[in-house]
């Protein structure tokens, strides 16, 4: 896949600069490759980790919630990989 989720996370597991992801993705279907795959694991992990057998309507709930709340995660991916 030429746009993905290992294109936009450096090796230590950090979000890439703006301008490193710049240099990464190539276009704008690379881009799109990219965002459909986070998309696929956002529901994915919010499925099977977040209410396992849940009705969807659940399962989109706990999405919106992170969608509100993306900044919170994006500060504890950091916190994550700063203990690498």
């Amino acid at each position: 896949m030429a746009g993905s989720y290992k294109h936009v996370v450096t090796q230590n597991g950090n979000l890439r600069s703006n301008e490193s992801f710049v240099d990464m993705i190539e276009n704008l279907g690379d881009a799109y490759e990219m965002a459909e795959e986070m998309y696929g694991m956002i529901w994915y992990i919010a499925y099977h980790f977040g209410a396992p057998g849940a009705p969807l309507s659940e399962v989109k709930a706990i999405v919106e919630v992170a969608q509100k709340n993306y900044k919170e995660g994006l500060e504890m991916a950091k916190e994550v990989n700063r203990q690498r």
